[in-house]
């Protein structure tokens, strides 16, 4: 920090990067408080997540010049001072809804992140944000803006940044030994949410700074750890040696398995058996329940039994990737709409609607908002399709429902008869809206079970890892134990993407690691596992359900 130089903490599973992080944040505010106040600058913490923001927001002095925020909020900020620009760079980038042209608004807002005009006030989506501020970057006058106001910028996660904004920030300041000092606190071996992240960051003028400790797992797991990453060794900070590792395979299934997508995956109603039987076993001999997490690769196996597969079967991969504008709708609109309605909050439902007005400005508006709670209970006790009539008839209420949203709808119920909207938008509408609420239980962050994508960043006490078809990103038993080597392009990036998910879901445990594989083990896979975990922790799901603790 005293040198000015950008640089790189590069921590892996368990090596207290948080605490880095928070270290650094102490710092700067006991030595640049006096200087910075004086300037009236400010110190920039982009996190990758709304409640990483409340967290460190926790641990700020009163008034602290430190700014934590997520990118978009970080970007809108700087974007937003330029407003004849933006207007302009909107229209060039075409950044518009439906039938809207520039003439059409006056002012640019971002508040919910859905893309619509009203009150000639175009509200922006969350990734035209980003566009913009791309666009921006080029822009001299602005990058001066950007480094007088945030002469320092902290960057939590970066491997999981945007790599539009990462390049630019390089490009622009970090190559030329301009602009900000950065400070990147990450791990690129944990990169998982790696459609637009920047993944590992690679520059002569970043210093890198190791973290060796593990200060969550026991020496068994680090062990694993260490043999899967030997060029990051990491030495164990704990003196608890209680823990275990074991991997469990499938091997003694003799029956027929699944063909085609699921192709060697157990049949579903003997997966669904073994897994609840395993659970039990891991409950009563080894109190697996004091604290633990079940993760699995497999997610048509857990979309039965969280009762939500006929979603899934509809919405596929935008489901398992979180990326559907409906489900984005009923978790970011609807859902907390409901909650606001429910509870009376009326400040909530102000947030919720982007809302400019109290929201509820006379008296006979009290009986509209009744109204749409009422409607909305019914509804979310039977299809998806009859919330969305609710959402959709006159009601003196004014939704912000996504333009894909609007449109489908439209599009389907001008023909409803379509043989594209029938099988897309009339299948999605005659599914049960339990499933929508089953699926955000699944995707929150408290949920028993999870895909491996919930957890990066967390820890548990037991970690019990599902290893089996259902995801087409994710091949363990092809990608773990390859010669990375020998493979090039789209297939090195897909061995990336697996080894990365395959570490951070390894290295979630503190304490018990177990790995309960549904498709075949042999070849190269079985020699890795060998490697990993030792011939002795390796057992059939027949042995380890006959054998005492």
């Amino acid at each position: 920090m005293q040198s000015r130089q950008s640089f790189r903490v590069e921590a892996g599973a368990g090596s207290g990067k948080t605490y880095s992080l928070n270290k650094v944040i102490d710092w700067i505010q006991d030595n640049y408080w006096q200087s910075l106040n004086l300037k009236k600058q400010k110190v920039a913490c982009i996190t990758y997540t709304n409640a990483g923001v409340d967290v460190i927001a926790s641990r700020l002095w009163i008034e602290s010049f430190i700014e934590p925020m997520t990118i978009h909020t970080f970007a809108w900020g700087l974007i937003k001072q330029f407003e004849h620009e933006l207007k302009e760079k909107i229209v060039e980038e075409n950044l518009l809804p439906d039938g809207i042209k520039g003439d059409d608004f006056d002012m640019v807002h971002y508040e919910i992140g859905a893309r619509y005009v009203e009150n000639r006030v175009l509200y922006l989506h969350h990734n035209d944000v980003i566009s913009l501020f791309a666009r921006f970057m080029d822009n001299k006058k602005f990058r001066q803006l950007l480094t007088v106001q945030y002469p320092i910028i902290l960057i939590d996660e970066y491997q999981d940044s945007l790599k539009v904004i990462i390049d630019k920030f390089l490009n622009w300041f970090i190559d030329k030994k301009e602009g900000p000092q950065f400070g990147f606190f990450g791990d690129a071996w944990q990169t998982i949410y790696e459609k637009s992240s920047c993944g590992i960051i690679d520059s002569a003028n970043v210093a890198v700074i190791g973290k060796e400790a593990n200060f969550r797992s026991q020496q068994v797991i680090v062990d694993v750890l260490n043999k899967m990453r030997p060029e990051l060794p990491q030495i164990c900070a704990t003196d608890d040696n209680d823990g275990f590792v074991k991997v469990i395979i499938c091997n003694d299934f003799c029956g027929d398995r699944q063909k085609g997508y699921y192709k060697g995956e157990l049949p579903n109603d003997i997966l669904i058996e073994r897994l609840d039987n395993l659970q039990e076993k891991l409950n009563k001999d080894y109190q697996w329940n004091d604290e633990h997490i079940t993760l699995m690769i497999t997610h048509k196996m857990l979309a039965k039994q969280q009762s939500y597969v006929n979603l899934l079967d509809m919405l596929d991969e935008r489901l398992k990737d979180g990326d559907d504008p409906y489900l984005e709708f009923f978790s970011e609109v609807v859902e907390p709409l409901y909650s606001a309605l429910k509870e009376k909050r009326l400040t909530r439902i102000f947030d919720v609607l982007g809302s400019r007005g109290h929201p509820i400005e006379y008296k006979g508006q009290k009986r509209i908002w009744s109204e749409l709670e009422k409607q909305l209970e019914e509804g979310r006790k039977r299809t998806i399709g009859d919330v969305m009539k609710v959402l959709f008839e006159p009601q003196g209420i004014q939704i912000p429902i996504p333009p894909k949203v609007q449109e489908s709808h439209k599009k389907y119920l001008d023909d409803p008869e379509n043989p594209y909207g029938r099988s897309t938008i009339g299948h999605l509408y005659s599914i049960s809206y339990s499933e929508v609420l089953n699926t955000l239980e699944f995707l929150s962050p408290n949920a028993e079970y999870s895909t491996d994508h919930g957890v990066k960043g967390e820890e548990y006490q037991n970690v019990l890892f599902v290893v089996g078809r259902g995801w087409n990103n994710y091949q363990f038993d092809k990608y773990m134990g390859c010669d990375s080597s020998k493979l090039k392009g789209n297939e090195y990036n897909a061995y990336i993407r697996n080894r990365n998910l395959f570490y951070v879901c390894c290295s979630r445990a503190r304490k018990r690691l177990v790995l309960f594989i549904t498709v075949p083990v042999e070849g190269d896979f079985m020699i890795y596992l060998k490697k990993l975990f030792g011939v002795e922790n390796i057992c059939t799901y027949s042995e380890f359900m006959c054998k005492d603790k």
